[in-house]
């Protein structure tokens, strides 16, 4: 899985911020912050992570058990597919 091409991630005033660039800014409406969580989440995923992956990262780096890691990784994703921001 992967973060669409016109999309990175900046801090902006200590806020984890995901920004369209090129043709997504003018597709895309809106903004989307992420917090420190969401940010691993989307780096992993600009070097296209699977979702085991990503609940591995989660249950390694975080006080959490395995099935809350999954639960909470298919969260963030179902946003990002719903906000169009992964790629088909």
């Amino acid at each position: 899985m992967m973060i669409k091409e016109g999309y990175v991630l900046k801090v902006i005033a200590g806020q984890n911020i995901v920004v369209p660039i090129g043709e997504e800014g003018v597709n895309f409406k809106g903004i989307i912050t992420l917090n420190s969580t969401g940010r691993l989440l989307f780096e992993y995923l600009q070097k296209g992570a699977s979702e085991n992956e990503l609940v591995d990262l989660i249950f390694d780096n975080y006080d959490i058990d395995k099935e809350e890691a999954r639960c909470d990784v298919k969260e963030f994703i179902d946003v990002l597919k719903e906000k169009k921001l992964l790629q088909d």
